[in-house]
C-alpha cells in the first residue's frame, strides 16, 4: 500500500506540467491569421498558399499566431516540402516574424519543441531567433539556421513565472530565403524531486516483483 501511494505522487508531481502552457494551432492547420490573400493582393497579417497555388491561397481566420502564414503540405512553388504534421505548416521569410501569446498558471521550467526546415527552391540558409518576451527580462532560446531540406526537431528549455507572455519565431536574413515550421508545443519539465520520486517509485516496485517471483518459485519448488 505505501509503495502504491509512493508512485502515485511521483505521477501526480507529473499531472500538473501538461496544463502549465498551451500552445494554439501548434501544427498551423487554422493557415494563419484572417489576413488574405486574393487574386494577387497584399498580406494584411498573415497569409496562406493552398495547394499548388502561389500568392492567392485564402487563409482561414481563427490562427492564435499572428505574422507569417501557412503552406499547404507538398505546395510545388514553395519547393514541394510535406508537412511534418497535419495538412500545413508555417513559414519565416527574410526578416518577417511570427508570434503567439500564451499563459502560464504556475511557473516552472518549460520545454518549447517545434521542427524547423529549409526550402529547397528559392535562396540560401535562413537563420531565424527564438524568443519570450513579457517578463521581466526577454529569454532567446537560440539561432537557428535551416540549411537542411528535411524536418529536424530543435527545443530549448527556459524557467517562467506565472504570466502572459509572447513566444516569437524571426528571421534574419535581409535576402530572400525561408525557415519552414511546424508541430510547435510547450510541456512541463518535471523538478529533481520528482523525477526521484518516481524513479525511486519504479526501482522499489521492480524490487517487490522480484521477490514475489522468488518466493513463488520457493513455493512450487
Amino acid at each position: 500500500m505505501a509503495l502504491t501511494k509512493f508512485i502515485a505522487a511521483g505521477v501526480l508531481a507529473f499531472a500538473p506540467l501538461a496544463a502549465h502552457a498551451q500552445i494554439v494551432d501548434g501544427g498551423f492547420e487554422a493557415k494563419g491569421q484572417a489576413g488574405t490573400i486574393q487574386n494577387g493582393g497584399s498580406p494584411v497579417t498573415g497569409y496562406c498558399y493552398d495547394s499548388g497555388n502561389y500568392g492567392d491561397g485564402v487563409c482561414t481566420p481563427g490562427s492564435a499566431w499572428n505574422g507569417s502564414g501557412g503552406i499547404a503540405s507538398g505546395n510545388g512553388p514553395w519547393g514541394g516540402t510535406a508537412s511534418q504534421s497535419g495538412d500545413y505548416f508555417a513559414f519565416v521569410q527574410g526578416t518577417q516574424a511570427m508570434s503567439q501569446i500564451f499563459s502560464l498558471a504556475t511557473g516552472g521550467s518549460f520545454e518549447l519543441s517545434w521542427f524547423d526546415a529549409g526550402r529547397t527552391n528559392n535562396g540560401g540558409p535562413q537563420s531565424y531567433t527564438v524568443s519570450i518576451t513579457g517578463g521581466a527580462s526577454p529569454i532567446t532560446l537560440g539561432t537557428f539556421t535551416t540549411d537542411h531540406a528535411d524536418w529536424q526537431a530543435k527545443s530549448g528549455i527556459f524557467t517562467l513565472d506565472a504570466g502572459t507572455y509572447t513566444l516569437t519565431f524571426a528571421g534574419l536574413s535581409n535576402e530572400d530565403r525561408t525557415s519552414f515550421i511546424d508541430n510547435v508545443s510547450v510541456a512541463g519539465v518535471p523538478e529533481p524531486a520528482a523525477w526521484g520520486m518516481l524513479i525511486g517509485g519504479f526501482g522499489l516496485a521492480g524490487g517487490a516483483m522480484r521477490r514475489r517471483r522468488g518466493q513463488s518459485a520457493l513455493s512450487v519448488a
